[in-house]
């Protein structure tokens, strides 16, 4: 593939181009652009590493074990972790953190040298605008009962903000980052509470062209609206942008030791409540590319709030040449993920209750997932090292082995790495010697950069294989399709719940469609800048789609998600092709029988309202999922079943009647569900082979197809 970030930019311009001549391209375009803005952010991020030093990150409960592990890393014979602080030698042991308190935030230990300014020695990187509100929707969706955003509300409030739109993007924030946000939001939900792909992509080209309040007011429906987090977000996200929001800053020694070298608590290292002391503003040096800007000021209080990461310089060489050594706190785990940090991954007691071992295991599973692409190093990215301080010695037993069963895979996924003495030591230096440099560091890259353009290709996959396919192989990869289906056919009532959207999704596109067709008031507009550009002022009106279409362009976008989901597929026993294979099948099939017209039918039929379309709209979908179609067609004109000769698929059993004597009972019931089980396979390689060559009217001419091809080429 040509340079990735120039194919995602001409795929996004393809896409609004072509929408406008493709009605079937425009249902799903803005699931695709939504989509791609969240593979361009994941894009920079790779890139982001090409500079970032090679590091070891630290994670777990076990704070002796942690500090046991930074001691022998970082080489120093008498039990030291020596820094330099401007012209000051310490130890962090003894004059930053000598109780061994969890820090607040994330500590590197690094070998290389900040940018000197005078009296400005301690670099601090902060965390973004996007970055906070993840940090906020992790923490208040962590709590009990949380309020989720429905589309609804969330189209409400995008209709109330868009009459405040800027005329350009505001510093701060990206569309892209705005999509992944709202993609690491949908991580933490249930797949029947995700927001609709259309509202996904509004959201995150408005996002960045709204003042900070109107953000907060946007951003505060993921959670909850809680007015504690919106305000406090405001308040953090606005000294952002009184920083010009720069990625780090320089800040003075005075954080972290007093003036007696003794520890400072209030910042890196937290204050009890009845010791907090009196939060004053600190005066801070801002790094723009690298160079020391103007000295500004800010509430300290705001600043370790903005603060992702302390990072000290190292007094020594490290055992490990030129690897930073990280400290994560349980609560940053999931920014590093984002960030595709750290190389690997030292785990010392990943849970200290039974009661964590769930969602630490779901962290530890989607850091794998996201930073280590299967097959690009024989040596695991996640190794748990075995210190003399851990649970097993200290408290008799540990519970990570819930956690390792989670993430599964031992050895591939996962490793386990003794620290227990001298020999065990050189052990583990020497693994991580091979696991940390400079040749591993660019396999990594080059596997990312690899699964992100297979992702691509694959999210443009079916624009390209209708036409390239022979009717030989697209017969065959439906009989592989119904093969691999029939293996898992104690699974099939999962899979067909799976492939209709549930009734909340279509009351929230419901009250979407309602709100967009309300008569609104004429007379004065009260949103009018009065000062802009008259070109400014002509906003496009598009005439709404009726709810019927709607709900099939719901369907459509929620097929091609689950397409998309690699556990669903493994679920069903299918490979993210096939699944995405059997999504276009039923895509294909539903236009090529017109099941968006049977939905417009259905909402004729007598009164309207709320249940009743809902009804009606699951009804259509359902009986089409089920029959696939046939329920329409007279049984004579169905394919023939193969389980019961010399019937046709979905064919009613025979029934006793007056002139018919009942000689036996009727079959048993786990008889006919594997009847109607197979019938339906059937039935569906049926519909995968009538497909063959269908070419809808409304899709993408050949030209543009050719033009996607030599994009993705």
């Amino acid at each position: 593939m040509k340079q990735l970030t120039t194919t995602l930019s001409h795929l996004v311009n393809w896409v609004q181009m072509t929408r406008t001549f493709s009605p079937l391209l425009d249902n799903e375009a803005d699931s695709l652009l939504a989509r791609l803005q969240q593979l361009s952010e994941r894009h920079r991020r790779i890139s982001a590493l090409e500079d970032a030093p090679l590091t070891l990150g630290i994670y777990g409960h076990a704070l002796d074990g942690k500090n046991h592990l930074l001691n022998t890393l970082q080489g120093s014979p008498n039990g030291r972790i020596d820094i330099q602080l401007g012209d000051k030698r310490l130890d962090y042991l003894t004059h930053i953190n000598p109780g061994h308190t969890p820090a607040a935030m994330a500590v590197r230990f690094s070998v290389q040298q900040p940018p000197e300014v005078d009296n400005y020695p301690l670099l601090l990187t902060l965390f973004s605008e996007a970055e906070l509100a993840q940090q906020f929707i992790n923490r208040y969706h962590a709590s009990d009962a949380p309020r989720r955003a429905t589309s609804s509300a969330v189209a409400l409030r995008l209709t109330e903000l868009e009459a405040r739109r800027l005329s350009a993007a505001a510093p701060g924030l990206t569309h892209e980052q705005t999509a992944d946000l709202l993609y690491g939001y949908h991580r933490l939900q249930r797949r029947q509470h995700h927001l609709d792909e259309r509202l996904v992509y509004r959201m995150a080209e408005l996002a960045p062209c709204l003042s900070t309040e109107d953000r907060a007011s946007l951003f505060a429906l993921l959670w909850g609206e809680d007015s504690a987090l919106t305000e406090t977000w405001l308040r953090l996200a606005q000294a952002l942008q009184h920083l010009g929001c720069v990625e780090q800053v320089l800040a003075p020694a005075s954080l972290v030791v007093d003036s007696f070298l003794l520890p400072a608590e209030g910042f890196l290292i937290p204050s009890g409540p009845e010791e907090a002391p009196e939060q004053a503003d600190v005066m801070v040096c801002p790094l723009v590319r690298n160079q020391p800007g103007s000295h500004l000021s800010l509430p300290q209080n705001d600043l370790a709030q903005l603060c992702a990461e302390v990072i000290f310089t190292l007094g020594q060489p490290t055992a490990l040449s030129n690897v930073d050594l990280l400290d994560i706190p349980a609560n940053q785990l999931s920014w590093y993920t984002t960030r595709l940090q750290p190389d690997t991954l030292l785990v010392c007691n990943a849970v200290s209750e039974r009661g964590e071992v769930q969602a630490t295991g779901k962290a530890l599973t989607w850091w794998v997932d996201s930073t280590q692409s299967p097959g690009h190093s024989a040596l695991p990215g996640l190794v748990w090292a075995i210190t003399p301080f851990d649970a097993r010695f200290t408290l008799g037993a540990s519970l990570d082995d819930g956690v390792q069963r989670l993430i599964g895979n031992p050895g591939k996924r996962w490793g386990t790495l003794q620290a227990l003495d001298s020999r065990n030591m050189h052990r583990l230096l020497e693994w991580l010697t091979d696991a940390l440099n400079g040749t591993r560091r660019e396999q990594r890259l080059a596997a990312l950069r690899n699964d992100l353009e297979a992702q691509t290709v694959a999210l443009f996959q079916r624009f390209i294989d209708a036409q390239q396919a022979t009717p030989q192989q697209a017969r065959q990869q439906a009989e592989d399709l119904v093969r691999a289906l029939q293996a898992r056919a104690t699974q099939h009532g999962d899979l067909l719940a799976s492939l209709v959207p549930s009734r909340d999704a279509l009351q929230q596109i419901w009250l979407q469609h309602q709100q967009q067709h309300q008569p609104k008031p004429e007379g004065f507009a009260l949103e009018i800048d009065l000062f802009a550009d008259a070109a400014e002022q002509i906003v496009p009106q598009t005439e709404g789609i009726s709810y019927a279409r709607a709900v099939h362009q719901l369907w459509v976008n929620h097929l091609r998600l689950l397409g998309q989901r690699r556990e669903a597929a493994h679920q069903f026993g299918l490979d993210s092709v096939q699944l995405q294979a059997l999504c276009d099948v039923l895509i294909v099939a539903s236009y090529r029988l017109d099941v968006p017209m049977r939905l417009e039918r259905s909402m004729q039929n007598g009164d309207s309202g709320l249940e009743l379309d809902i009804s009606r709209a699951s009804t259509v979908l359902g009986d089409f999922i089920a029959w696939l179609g046939y329920a329409s067609v007279t049984v004579s004109d169905r394919p023939a079943s193969r389980v019961n000769k010399g019937q046709a698929v979905f064919a009613p059993p025979a029934q006793a009647d007056i002139s018919r004597r009942l000689t036996k009972l009727g079959e048993q019931p786990t008889r006919g569900n594997a009847s109607y089980v197979y019938d339906w396979l059937v039935a569906l390689y049926t519909r995968a082979t009538e497909n063959i060559g269908y070419q809808n009217p409304l899709d993408i001419n050949e030209k543009q197809r050719q033009t996607l091809v030599k994009l993705l080429g």
